[in-house]
């Protein structure tokens, strides 16, 4: 698409402040990038930023990585499409953040710390005690992530092309540059930081253009009107003519995408690795589920208002939904602030394609080589890190063009997030809560999650040919099913975990203990610091650990 098609759309032309915006934006955010990257000293600060990240970083900068391109630009488009139906995906991404922190941080961060672990695969590792178990995990990651990953490009390409009028490609390739940039070069410190600047953009961004959008259509009730005028389904949470009635398990798949999905995607989780102290993660899902309400309702709503401003898709350029919030900021706000808006939806992209881009980074230089050639020196799995995050993020950026990914960016955000969350989830709950969880287990999780969550959209969902009970199932519903199942059949046929684990689990487990959380075994437990001394040596000599109670 180029600016006439925009501007033709619209009505008039773009004024010059709109790009001067971006613009000067990208340039204070490449220097946000590169300041942190002066940080970095050694790997554990690329990975996981030292663990040092406090409660509002690390929520801001989970918010942000979470939502990104696939809510900017794929939430307004599917809003768009879906009408009120939209909002079943929504109470997803404000409860996400408190099931991501309240049901893995604490042991996450435990474990791992515990274990040294710096990366998702490297605690499948360990707690599945498997090579094997990592790999595959390694393997799936990267083929997910990059998926995800050019979700973000595409929208990257839109918006730069919708505020500047260059080319699409030449768009796309100068928002993946950017974005190698800064990510490259500072790894979690660079993207930690620039994602709690581009949070705050993405807040008053939309706190601006949401009430003046449902203004232009009259408020609630002229958008609800509109909607019902165009096809009666589009004002109710059945969808376009009611496509959703008796279809329950497609319901279930829109509304867990996101609601349970966040507990599977390693570029989230690393945040729960990442955060300093309890402290910290006793407010995070506060703050991440505050972000998440004003964030997943309002994109959905633009696209509400979108559909009843732009009744239909030949009003939109190239027939495309996914130009709606920006066509809804520029043709309802003044042109610097429609700037600054359609600054803060290029914030949310960058955002989640710079966490992405880090994870994939790391499962290369970090698991990959680690399995590989496992006495790799740290400063040469650094640079393997570095060149993996420049080389699959051109991959990325160049598979935008592949017809096979064409379906939509809100289409490929659920297929990307259907192929990882389900293969994760069990194996990574599992993994912190049941002991009787094994390696086989976790292979067969991961295998069905997968293949499932990969084949499941483009074979069975929405197939005529298909018995109705099946092609009324969402994707993603049917892969974390089956990867549940595949998981608790195969663990309690295969040999249990080892000692070692089940201790390093009791481990991870006492955290809430010693925060005097809801399993603390006896009131006003204290513990003096040779208590905690014995304890952590306890734990390195893989002994059966023992809750250590005050005399």
């Amino acid at each position: 698409m180029t600016i006439q098609g925009l501007e033709q759309a619209l009505g008039f032309e773009i004024p010059i402040i709109v790009p001067i915006m971006l613009i000067i934006y990208l340039l204070i955010i490449i220097g946000v990038g590169l300041w942190a990257a002066g940080k970095v000293k050694n790997s554990e600060d690329w990975f996981v930023g030292g663990r040092s990240m406090g409660p509002w970083i690390t929520a801001l900068a989970h918010g942000s990585s979470s939502l990104g391109g696939g809510m900017y630009v794929a939430g307004p488009q599917y809003g768009w499409e879906a009408g009120a139906s939209a909002l079943w995906a929504a109470p997803g991404d404000v409860f996400g953040p408190i099931l991501n922190f309240g049901i893995i941080a604490r042991r996450m961060r435990r474990y791992t710390e515990k274990s040294k672990a710096l990366t998702i695969p490297e605690f499948f590792g360990h707690r599945y005690d498997s090579k094997v178990v990592r790999l595959l995990s390694v393997i799936i990651l990267i083929v997910a992530m990059v998926v995800s990953l050019l979700v973000e490009f595409m929208a990257m390409g839109i918006l730069i092309s919708c505020i500047t009028g260059w080319n699409y490609t030449i768009s796309l390739v100068i928002g993946c540059l950017i974005i190698l940039i800064y990510t490259g070069a500072g790894g979690y410190l660079s993207v930690a930081y620039t994602d709690f600047v581009q949070s705050i953009l993405m807040i008053i961004g939309l706190f601006i253009l949401i009430p003046v959008s449902i203004s232009s259509v009259n408020g609630l009730t002229g958008m609800n009107h509109g909607l019902a005028e165009i096809n009666e389904g589009l004002a109710t949470l059945w969808g376009e003519d009611y496509y959703l009635k008796g279809a329950p398990l497609m319901i279930a798949g829109i509304a867990l995408v996101y609601f349970i999905g966040y507990m599977g995607q390693p570029h989230l989780i690393i945040k729960t690795v990442a955060v300093k102290d309890e402290k910290s993660i006793r407010l995070v899902p506060l703050i991440g589920a505050c972000f998440g309400f004003v964030l997943a309702f309002g994109v959905y709503i633009l696209g509400m208002v979108g559909r009843v401003a732009y009744p239909d898709a030949s009003m939109l350029p190239d027939g495309n939904a996914e130009y709606i919030m920006p066509m809804l900021a520029l043709a309802n706000l003044p042109a610097p602030v429609a700037g600054l808006i359609l600054a803060g939806a290029t914030a949310a992209i960058m955002s989640t394609a710079s966490a992405l881009l880090m994870v994939i980074g790391a499962s290369v230089g970090n698991d990959l080589i680690g399995f590989l050639r496992p006495n790799t020196t740290e400063d040469s799995k650094m640079m393997i890190t570095r060149w993996s995050t420049y080389i699959f993020g051109a991959i990325s950026g160049a598979m935008c063009f592949i017809p096979l990914f064409s379906v939509g960016v809100y289409q490929l955000t659920w297929i990307a997030w259907s192929v990882l969350s389900p293969a994760f989830i069990p194996c990574i709950v599992g993994g912190l809560y049941w002991k009787k969880g094994t390696k086989g287990g976790a292979v067969a999780a991961m295998l069905t999650g997968s293949v499932v969550g990969s084949l499941w959209y483009y074979l069975v969902q929405d197939n005529p040919n298909m018995p109705s009970l099946l092609a009324n199932t969402h994707t993603f519903f049917a892969a974390l099913v089956l990867a549940i199942a595949a998981y608790i059949i195969v663990s309690l046929i295969t040999k249990k975990p080892t000692q070692e684990v089940l201790d390093m689990m009791d481990y991870a487990k006492q955290y809430e203990d010693l925060d005097g959380g809801k399993n603390t075994m006896a009131a006003g437990i204290q513990m003096n610091e040779n208590q905690f001394a014995q304890l952590i040596a306890k734990a390195e000599n893989s002994e059966c650990l023992s809750v250590c109670t005050a005399k």
